[in-house]
This record gives structure tokens, sequence and C-alpha cells, in this order.
């Protein structure tokens, strides 16, 4: 009895051949193992042999693959999102939740450095832009721009180079009563701050006073007080 035996990523493949009387061959690279065997009790030790390969590979895929494919299924939600932003990008309910799930999706700074790759800074500050007057689709827009500097403090010159700071101020300027607006600002300024090139160019444009005129303008919402005092210290 000749038998192919073939293990293909963690599928275990046997096909009856007639080779050849005497012929051997082996190929073993990595995940995928195939070897002609003759004889039932040859057949039986690779099958040992076989299972045992795997259990290995599964064991590695559970280390490694999962979080691989993981990634890779991230990567896609990301562009996704993203790409119905830009398609929907008047729809103001859209922009909101889009905007939310993004930010969810943020967990490190390869998730962080994909919203960028895929254009993302670009999308928040156009939103901003379009939806000056939604002061919801301001906040979730700043709240995702603040979690990417979190992430990964090296994108935090590429949201100033996009214009970012002028566009935040000009919302917390025309929405200086909206508390949840105000927060997210000054949480995305107070991201900035770890960053010498941030804070010079901040500077600039003098949000210091812009987060203080928020707090005078704000006395009663403790959660602007405290992330005022924050971003000052």
């Amino acid at each position: 009895t000749s038998i192919l035996e073939a293990i293909v990523g963690c599928n275990l493949i046997r096909v009856k051949v007639n080779p050849e009387l005497a012929l051997v061959a082996v190929i073993d690279t990595g995940d995928t193992t195939c070897r002609v065997t003759f004889g039932h009790n040859n057949a039986s030790d690779f099958q040992d042999r076989s299972a045992n390969k795997v259990h290995r590979i599964k064991e590695r895929q559970k280390r490694e693959g999962y979080v691989i494919n993981q990634c890779y299924s991230t990567v896609r939600k990301i562009k996704q999102l993203i790409f119905t932003a830009q398609q929907r990008c008047r729809d103001v309910k859209v922009q909101r939740t889009t905007f939310a799930k993004l930010r969810n999706l943020i967990k490190s700074e390869d998730e962080a450095a994909a919203i960028v790759n895929c254009g993302g800074i670009g999308t928040l500050s156009n939103a901003m832009i379009i939806h000056s007057e939604k002061p919801l689709v301001l906040a979730e827009a700043v709240a995702t721009l603040a979690e990417l500097a979190w992430a990964d403090s090296s994108l935090c010159s590429k949201t100033v180079k996009a214009g970012c700071i002028s566009i935040v101020l000009a919302a917390m300027e025309r929405h200086y009563a909206h508390a949840t607006l105000q927060q997210m600002a000054i949480g995305f300024f107070r991201s900035l701050s770890y960053d010498g090139k941030c804070c010079r160019s901040m500077n600039e444009f003098n949000t210091v006073a812009a987060v203080i005129l928020s707090m005078y303008k704000n006395p009663k919402r403790v959660e602007i007080i405290r992330e005022g005092s924050s971003y000052l210290q």
C-alpha cells in the first residue's frame, strides 16, 4: 500500500498513490510536510509523527496566529470605517458613530498607525470643518485625535501638520458652552503637550489662554476644570 500524507496548516490529508517501487519522497517546509510511504507500518508510524506536528502547529497558532489574524481583521475594520466616513462625509449620524467605533479600535500604536496610514487624520479634520456647527461630531473627532496621540506620541506632529490645532480652537470658541466638546478639546491639547515640538506649536496658537477661558466660562463643569488643570500642570 502506498499512501501520500500531507499536513497543510492543521489539516492531515491522506491519498492512495501508485509510485515506483522503492520511491520515498519527503518534503518538509515548516507548516507543510509531505511524504510517500510504503506498507501499513510506515504509514502508521508517519501518522503518529504527523499528529505530533499538527499539535505543534496548533500550539504555535494559539501563540502567534490568532494575534496576526486579529491584527489583519482590525486593519480591515479600520479601512472600512474610514472609507464609510469619507463616502458619507455629510451624514452627521454616520460621522459620530464611525469616529466612536474607530476610537474604540485603538488599543496600541499599531492600530493608531493603521488609522493614520489609511488617511484617518485627514478624514477627522475634514469632518470637523464640514460639521463645524455640530458639537457632537466635533467632540467625537477630537476625542479620536487625542486617542491617536496617546497611543503613539510620534503621531502628534502629524495632527499638528494637518492643522488640527486651529480647527479645534475654532470649535472651542464656537461651542464654548458645550461641556463634552470643551473637555475633549482640552484633552486633545493635553495629549500633545508631551511632545516638545507640539508644545511650541500650541504656544504659537496660545492654547493655554483658550483652556483658561474654557474653565472660566464653565466654572460648574467639574470635568472641564479637572482636564484643564491637568493640562496647565
